[in-house]
């Protein structure tokens, strides 16, 4: 039997919702307002327990304000609980963004103590050192006209850190030349490749800037020009970076989709492949301990969706998402941690514990002191990668001769169409 609503209890029933929602929302009004007035409070309480030391402290002491309040700074930051936020002065912000850019001010030489002979690690290229012919592997005998070794180290290492001009006497393949070098803002190259034997390519990948991806691409696309067979992915003391370098470089290896999550306070973000192009090839990924940050971003989502093996020692244990606040009243900036990373695949992370390798390889002791010098062939941790690449391949297309289809897919070493679906 159908029943006919009156028009008194229509209207009835709807001012009842109408009261309802207004009484919802009023009452989340409240809420908000409840911790409003809670953090202001808390606030207020805050800059009273300040101003009660400032107060006692202004009869006794001449301030130096500038000195206090970067104290006060990184006195609040500590407070955090938080091990990687930090304080940034406005020079060390300033040395930071440039760095992020992809730009460095020097000589663009690293130096080290070997055999106690001062040896050059490292030459940048475009750097004012590389401009004047210097090499990687060269060893300085002078600054200026007073002789250097090792006990003369930190001399050098300071001059090079903070003049504006050096005067080296380099030694080179039995020549000795004296170069003038002045320092000068160039571009760094933080992803560079080469092809090694039997097809192998090796992309080294120093940190993450805003030329780091382009550079990445250039090489991993130049090394598949050339025939690689595999890709050996070096992230070995790569202290991380800018995020959206190592996205932009695991969008172009990953298949579409998402590929991993960054929980933050009160909201989740996902971050997602988009490009139409993946890796082609089985690939290793080496890592140590002083693999931190966005290095490890890289390698665990890689892991994770077994496009790569990684391959050394556990890395540092950081998954943090991290941004920078500028700070209008000096310029500085503070660094705080807004977010943990989750891979999307397993659902874990690696903060504390690291990113574990698929195949742990060391390096001895001799080996690490000297690390920017050893060959190829002395690298065991290369090696092992190289050795696992090519044991994986060969296994897998025995396993798909045997069962009559070929195909270059392993446990962990995985090779994928070109085209992502």
């Amino acid at each position: 039997m159908n029943k006919k609503i009156s028009l008194g209890v229509t209207i009835s029933l709807l001012l009842l919702a109408v009261a309802i929602a207004v009484s919802g929302t009023m009452m989340m009004a409240m809420r908000h307002f409840s911790v409003l007035v809670s953090d202001v409070g808390q606030r207020q309480a805050m800059y009273d327990y300040i101003d009660e030391i400032d107060s006692a402290a202004r009869q006794h002491y001449t301030i130096d304000e500038e000195k206090l309040r970067a104290a006060l700074a990184k006195g609040y930051i500590s407070g955090l609980d938080d091990a990687y936020a930090e304080y940034l002065s406005t020079d060390v912000y300033q040395e930071i963004q440039s760095k992020a850019a992809g730009n460095r001010t020097g000589f663009g030489l690293k130096i080290t103590v070997n055999n106690n002979q001062v040896t050059i690690t490292s030459v940048d290229d475009n750097s004012p050192a590389a401009l004047a012919g210097i090499k990687k592997g060269a060893v300085v005998t002078k600054l200026q006209d007073e002789a250097v070794n090792g006990t003369s180290f930190a001399t050098l290492e300071g001059a090079l850190g903070s003049q504006e001009k050096v005067l080296l006497t380099v030694e080179d393949a039995g020549q000795s030349n004296t170069i003038e070098l002045t320092a000068n803002t160039y571009s760094v190259v933080s992803a560079y490749g080469e092809m090694l034997q039997d097809a192998i390519g090796y992309i080294r990948v120093d940190e993450f800037n805003a030329l780091t991806a382009l550079q990445f691409k250039n090489a991993y696309n130049k090394l598949m020009q050339e025939g690689a067979a595999y890709i050996v992915f070096d992230l070995r003391n790569n202290a991380g970076g800018q995020l959206s370098a190592v996205t932009e470089m695991l969008d172009y290896l990953l298949p579409r989709g998402p590929y991993v999550s960054c929980k933050k306070k009160g909201e989740t973000t996902v971050l997602k492949a988009t490009d139409s192009y993946e890796v082609t090839v089985p690939t290793a990924t080496l890592v140590n301990g002083n693999t931190v940050g966005e290095a490890e971003l890289f390698a665990a989502v890689l892991q994770d969706f077994k496009k790569t093996s990684v391959v050394g020692t556990s890395t540092q244990g950081k998954a943090v998402m991290q941004e920078y606040f500028s700070m209008a009243s000096d310029k500085g900036a503070v660094r705080l941690s807004t977010g943990t990373f989750y891979c999307i695949q397993s659902g874990e992370n690696w903060q504390n514990t690291g990113v574990y390798p698929n195949k742990t390889a060391d390096l001895s002791y001799e080996l690490q002191s000297r690390f920017d010098l050893i060959t190829k062939e002395e690298d065991t941790q290369l090696q092992a990668a190289i050795t696992l690449l090519k044991n994986s391949h060969y296994v897998s297309l025995n396993n798909a001769t045997a069962s009559g289809a070929v195909t270059t897919t392993s446990a962990q070493v995985t090779t994928t169409a070109s085209q992502k679906k």
